[in-house]
């Protein structure tokens, strides 16, 4: 992507986020001072107008992660939205609906098992903070969430945590230490640890050896141009997700063990607690997510969508 069309996607620096929120008649509430902004006067069901668009971008942009509450959505509903930031991917098979033809784009995240078998993907166990499909050449810009079903006690929050804040927090020495340096990303493994279909789970035995994509450490991000710590994930089951190019593993795993340290302390997330009918997107650019335990014995479903990037992590 050429400069010319990033600046083509900055936001207009002569109007204001409350002007573009007024035009689209909706308040922007943040629920953290670190990360978040819920947007209240919308239903995502009516036509996305250019008004409502530039806000839930304006807002997206500066808050990183935007909730919109008690949205009673179809599956067509949730598609035509997010396909107002872009195209989507389609789910792979083990998270598609029984129409998948019908709806492809729809991720089913569910702990629920019909005859034995279950209807979506993620179960119930807990996830650790991750950002989606950083094993990618070119990882999605965008993940939503459409909450369904959830559990009756609360349970099964997701965290987000902003990875602007994350490397401003650094100390310098360290942020200037890191400022070039590449990560490759591990492809083979799923995130609790299986080996993905189609990989020889022994070419990815050791990640400093096996092939891989590979995204600066630090990235900027393509709209906003601020930067972010870009770390994708930590562990894939027992083994190691990334390795920074150019060290032995030794010196890359004591290097990542320390950035993972910052993310730990969690002084930058915001843990939401879902109700039926909250719709959630974040910005897969600057953001990690993870999800806490939850009760199996109550039903959790989401609708998810994940909306594609057009340029690589730089």
């Amino acid at each position: 992507m050429s400069n010319t069309e990033l600046d083509a996607l900055q936001p207009d620096p002569s109007t204001t986020a409350a002007e573009i929120y007024r035009n689209a008649g909706v308040d922007v509430v943040p629920v953290t001072d670190a990360i978040g902004a819920e947007i209240r006067g919308l239903d995502l069901r009516n036509e996305f107008t250019p008004a409502a668009r530039a806000a839930v971008h304006r807002a997206w942009l500066e808050h990183c992660v935007i909730l919109v509450r008690d949205q009673w959505l179809s599956d067509a509903d949730l598609i035509r939205f997010s396909r107002g930031f872009g195209d989507l991917d389609h789910g792979p098979p083990m998270a598609r609906a029984a129409d998948q033809d019908t709806h492809p784009e729809i991720f089913i995240v569910s702990n629920v098992l019909e005859d034995g078998q279950p209807i979506g993907f993620l179960d119930d166990r807990p996830l650790p903070w991750h950002t989606d499909m950083s094993y990618t050449e070119v990882p999605p810009k965008a993940s939503t969430l459409h909450a369904l079903e959830v559990p009756e006690d609360g349970s099964g929050s997701t965290g987000f945590i902003n990875m602007y804040k994350v490397l401003d927090s650094l100390p310098a020495a360290l942020r200037n230490r890191i400022a070039s340096l590449r990560l490759k990303h591990d492809p083979a493994h799923a995130l609790q640890g299986e080996v993905r279909h189609g990989f020889d789970a022994v070419t990815y035995e050791h990640i400093e050896s096996a092939p891989g994509p590979v995204h600066p450490l630090v990235r900027t991000h393509p709209e906003t141009r601020r930067r972010a710590l870009y770390l994708g994930r930590h562990w894939n089951g027992d083994k190691r997700a990334t390795f920074v190019l150019g060290m032995s593993r030794a010196q890359s795993d004591s290097l990542l063990d320390e950035l993972w340290q910052f993310v730990a302390e969690e002084r930058y997330a915001w843990y939401h607690e879902w109700r039926v009918g909250d719709y959630v997107m974040w910005d897969n650019r600057c953001v990690m997510h993870r999800r806490g335990p939850f009760n199996s014995a109550m039903r959790r479903v989401m609708h998810r969508t994940q909306i594609k990037d057009s340029v690589r992590p730089m």
